[in-house]
This record gives C-alpha cells, sequence and structure tokens, in this order.
C-alpha cells in the first residue's frame, strides 16, 4: 500500500510497463520498418519523376521529323535522296 501513496513511482512503473510492453509487441520494430520503407519509396518516387522526363523528352524528340529521319539513316542504313552512297564489294 505504500506504493500507492507514491505517484511518481506509479507513473515510472506504467511507464516502463507501457515501454516494455512496446518492445515485446514489436510496435517500434514496425514502426521502424515503416519510417526505412517511407525513404525507400521516395528513392523510388524520385527516380521514376526523372525516368518520367527523360521520357517525357525522348517524347517530344520523336514527334520531329528531324530526329526521325536521322534515327532512320543511323538504325537502318537509309540515306537522303541527295546523299552519295559509295558500295564497296568484299572480294
Amino acid at each position: 500500500m505504500k506504493l500507492l501513496n507514491q505517484p511518481l513511482k506509479i507513473f515510472l512503473l506504467c511507464l516502463a510497463f507501457a515501454t516494455l510492453s512496446l518492445v515485446l509487441n514489436g510496435t517500434f520494430l514496425q514502426l521502424y520498418r515503416l519510417h526505412r520503407d517511407r525513404d525507400v519509396l521516395q528513392e523510388q518516387i524520385k527516380s521514376t519523376r526523372l525516368n518520367i522526363l527523360d521520357l517525357d523528352k525522348q517524347l517530344r524528340m520523336a514527334k520531329d521529323p528531324v530526329f526521325i529521319e536521322r534515327q532512320a539513316r543511323d538504325n537502318y542504313d537509309l540515306v537522303d535522296e541527295h546523299d552519295l552512297m559509295f558500295v564497296f564489294s568484299e572480294e
């Protein structure tokens, strides 16, 4: 009964019990994991936004006829009507 007359000790005992309960329950560990996952997700969001900006830039370039012509020349060995083409035989 002496313990019940000392509110500070009761408060500390309740605080210790609550802390122990949270630790044993895994709530603190779960909270830490959630914060870590939030940081990972924020980095992924930032990376995805940069990727979207890069894809938007490529899309704008793909709508440009000069870019399309340059890609056709480079990738498919096409030539323009005024270009001079040399063909070498392999003998």
